[in-house]
């Protein structure tokens, strides 16, 4: 009976352990702040969780996490402008497009312009894992 009751153990540990790998890769996922090049947004060591499956639009304001297309690693930022906007930079007027590209036709295709501690980058629509929340900091 007792290597009964250690075989139902182990076997509970091993189906928590997948579910909860389940949920860490396809559903949330957390993520820390390497550095203070994200200031002012978020300082080294600050956790965020990101919503994977989330359908709510991005709006401007909300944190989101979005995969770099060069080097392919994950980066946190805030939008700043959506598809329309229009920017003024100096004394010219931009305005952030509405579909990438005219070749494509795809309903996602879209720009947003997102700040990642002083940087500004455009970030296609298909590039973003979803909306991120700042939980809790650690300081080390």
């Amino acid at each position: 009976m007792h290597i009964g009751q250690i075989f139902k153990f182990l076997l509970a540990l091993i189906i928590a352990t997948l579910v909860m790998l389940a949920i860490r890769t396809f559903i949330f996922t957390i993520y820390t702040v390497p550095n203070q090049d994200w200031r002012p947004d978020f300082e080294a060591g600050d956790r965020v969780i990101v919503n994977r499956i989330s359908n709510a639009p991005i709006l401007k304001g909300d944190i989101i996490a979005f995969t770099d297309t060069v080097d392919a690693t994950t980066n946190i930022g805030r939008v700043l402008y959506l598809p329309g906007d229009t920017i003024k930079y100096g004394k010219e007027l931009y305005r952030i497009p509405l579909i990438c590209c005219r070749r494509c036709g795809c309903k996602d295709c879209k720009l947003y312009l997102v700040r990642i501690g002083k940087q500004r980058v455009l970030v296609h629509k298909h590039q973003i894992i979803g909306k991120a929340k700042k939980i809790y900091h650690l300081k080390f």
